[in-house]
């Protein structure tokens, strides 16, 4: 990803100087040349430094700063000036300034500082997104099965795409590891996973976890909120059950993906920001846009990469090496060393049905562990819920809440949303403007969807 500078000065000389040379070296440069455009531009655009002229034909660099710390502090600002003095340097790095440099300025000199902050923040923002995830790695291919390891190849074919990826699975698969490990070993790893579960929000809660707000925007808002879009710039959104987001909030969150802009609750500009969606989901989200629990054209943008997590019970030749697994953390993490499990505890973990899955393995062990006095377990030391099992379907494209069997999987995006428009045109008959509507886009995209796919309608 180009590192994007916004370089404000009130001479287009200069300006022009630093974004040929910088462009040069594989920087992405904006421009402003007063301080009602930078506001605008850091606002809007998101750079990841500011190269800042200290007078300015509107204000100061000791105006500017200020708002800029309190929009992103994270961002570096380097100070640019004519006319130095003692003073002024003290008060522009006590508001904030990484550098306070003197003009004019050797190009080359400027660009080795520009890059030394650079890496120093992606340094930053690594630790950050090391210190927030797990201190032991898990791996979510554990075992030899057919199903994991075509699950395993899949997920590494789309590993360095940039597009939304849709994590289909039943409840305990693990999709959260899956998501955090797709962040951890994809080309965004440098930067913040964010991670916030959909599941029983309020539209307003919703949106300002995501969007933030600013203050005043509603009764209790007493103080700006940072969303967490912008929380998770340059790094990963991960959006858990995400077939539980309230209707109201679904139509911002596509724009995110498709401008890569929002706006917070009580604000009336857009920002800018760079993040990389991946969803997930225990529902059949084609079930649910046919039943307009889901809006079509989101469900779209978030599936073209769909990974499906199978069930334990689809893959039981798998179980006693992720059991091992689990019992050597549980054992670091009591203190008892040595913990196995017997022949007649690995056939009685392989025969039992999970509906829980990973999650309820866990349980299973960690009970067994806690209550056993020998290090070795055996099936009498396991706990299982018979009755809870015995309710569930046993072939795996029954299982609730995936989409395996689901002919729609085979359709490619276009072929995908060809349909869905067919099933909408033909629900009002023909009628484009109730249909886009229903769709939730302008009329005038619709007509252009309609002439792109080849379709007929009525006015």
């Amino acid at each position: 990803m180009r590192r994007r500078i916004l370089v404000v000065d009130d001479e287009l000389a200069v300006r022009f100087g630093i974004r040929h040379f910088f462009e040069a070296h594989g920087l992405e440069v904006i421009e402003a040349e007063n301080c009602r455009e930078a506001r605008e531009l850091f606002r809007g655009s998101r750079p990841d430094l500011v190269l800042l002229d200290y007078r300015l034909a509107d204000g100061t660099a000791l105006d500017l700063l200020p708002e800029m710390r309190a929009m992103d502090s994270s961002i570096p600002v380097l100070v640019l000036t004519a006319h130095v003095s003692i003073e002024t340097a003290v008060q522009v790095i006590k508001q904030g300034a990484e550098h306070f440099l003197p003009k004019p300025v050797e190009l080359p000199t400027l660009l080795v500082m520009v890059e030394r902050l650079l890496e120093a923040q992606q340094a930053r923002r690594r630790q950050q997104a090391l210190v927030a995830s797990s201190s032991e790695e898990i791996n979510p291919f554990l075992g030899g099965s057919r199903v994991i390891r075509d699950l395993e190849a899949t997920t590494r074919r789309v590993l360095d795409s940039d597009s939304p990826v849709l994590i289909l699975g039943e409840t305990g698969t693990g999709k959260g590891v899956l998501a955090s490990w797709l962040h951890l070993q994809g080309p965004r790893s440098g930067g913040p996973l964010v991670q916030l579960n959909c599941a029983g929000l309020m539209a307003q809660f919703l949106e300002t976890e995501l969007f933030g707000h600013e203050r005043g925007a509603f009764t209790s808002a007493v103080s700006r909120k940072q969303g967490l879009l912008e929380v998770a710039h340059r790094g990963t959104v991960f959006l858990d059950e995400i077939g539980d987001m309230d209707l109201q909030v679904q139509p911002k969150l596509l724009k995110v993906i498709e401008e890569k802009r929002f706006r917070r609750l009580g604000e009336v500009e857009d920002r800018s920001v760079d993040v990389r969606l991946i969803a997930a989901t225990h529902q059949n989200l084609a079930e649910s846009v046919r039943a307009q629990r889901f809006r079509g054209d989101l469900y779209f943008r978030i599936s073209p990469l769909p990974l499906r997590i199978p069930s334990l019970r689809e893959r039981p030749e798998d179980i006693p090496v992720i059991a091992r697994a689990m019992l050597s953390r549980l054992s670091r993490e009591i203190g008892r060393s040595g913990m196995d499990l017997t022949p007649a505890a690995e056939s009685a973990l392989r025969a039992y049905a999970w509906p829980g899955n990973l999650r309820e393995l866990r349980n299973v062990l960690e009970r067994a562990v806690l209550l056993s006095s020998t290090p070795v377990l055996g099936s009498d030391d396991l706990q299982f819920n018979h009755a809870l099992a015995r309710a569930l379907p046993r072939l795996p494209a029954e299982a609730e809440g995936t989409l395996a069997g689901d002919p729609e999987l085979d359709l490619t995006l276009q072929e995908l949303e060809r349909r869905h428009i067919e099933r909408v045109l033909a629900a009002e008959g023909g009628h484009v403007e109730r249909a886009a509507r229903r769709l939730g886009i302008p009329r005038s995209s619709l007509y252009q969807k309609l002439k792109r796919l080849g379709l007929s309608s009525k006015v």
